[in-house]
């Protein structure tokens, strides 16, 4: 099988190019976290009575670990916002759309090294190992709780899963088979992919890497443009998402290179 018909999926939808895209789209100043609100959602702990604003696990006084209502999104489980209620009262039901309007950019702004300090910080709370004294069920929570802390950096560390992420807010996700039908960009792609292919040494696949990142790069700023605006550009977003997955598909291929490929 070529390598143009293992990277390339379907080619149905129509974007205009990224250049093209690019002066339509309106930057504004960003901030990378906003100021969070005065009055946070908290849950008292059912040991000590202590209330603790979610996501706090485990209770800041008496140490009990705590379980999280579901639906809290990923920059809360690694305290980058608070979450909001979907109403007045408490609910494990929680507004995303308006808590992500809070940060810059929608939420696609991330500093990445950031979010993995408060990973592994979380992390060292959370290991199961810290609890195995106090028995399956609570061990048990706490390996729930770090897969969720774990995922969370894992989709916000993504320039495309965080895109993907922000943009399912608003079923607006991207699918496997979206694709490109503009024709200068698909020129752009497939002439990259077939020097990919007719490549013979490092060097050639080195200079096909730098020039290839430069476009993930330039795709990068382009979907935070597009989600700094206000409101966002939620379409222009999604183009742009989907061909940021066809550079870090060539990115991909390009890694796995081998002479004998």
């Amino acid at each position: 099988m070529s390598l143009t018909k293992t990277l390339a999926p379907r080619l149905s939808l129509s974007l205009t190019s990224l250049s093209a895209r690019s002066t339509h789209v309106h930057s504004t100043p960003t901030r990378l976290y906003s100021t969070p609100p005065t009055r946070p959602i908290a849950q008292q702990c059912p040991k000590c009575s202590t209330p603790n604003p979610l996501p706090t696990t485990p209770c800041q006084s008496c140490s009990t670990l705590l379980p999280l209502p579901h639906g809290l999104s990923h920059h809360s489980m690694l305290d980058l916002s608070q979450p909001i209620p979907a109403s007045p009262a408490f609910s494990s039901a929680f507004d995303l759309p308006a808590e992500l309007a809070k940060l810059p950019a929608y939420g696609y702004s991330i500093d990445v090294k950031d979010a993995r300090q408060r990973m592994l910080r979380k992390q060292q709370t959370l290991h199961p190992d810290r609890y195995a004294s106090q028995g399956d069920r609570v061990v048990s929570l706490a390996r729930e709780l770090s897969g969720r802390v774990n995922e969370a950096y894992s989709v916000l560390a993504d320039p495309l899963k965080r895109a993907e992420y922000l943009l399912s807010a608003h079923a607006l996700a991207t699918e496997e088979t979206d694709s490109i039908t503009d024709p200068l960009l698909l020129a752009e792609i497939l002439e990259a992919r077939e020097e990919l292919e007719s490549a013979t040494t490092e060097e050639e696949v080195t200079a096909l890497r730098e020039a290839n990142h430069e476009k993930v790069e330039a795709t990068i700023q382009a979907i935070t443009e597009a989600f700094s605006t206000d409101p966002p550009n939620f379409t222009q977003a999604k183009h742009l998402a989907t061909q940021l997955r066809y550079w870090q598909g060539l990115e991909k291929a390009a890694r796995e290179w081998s002479p004998s490929s």
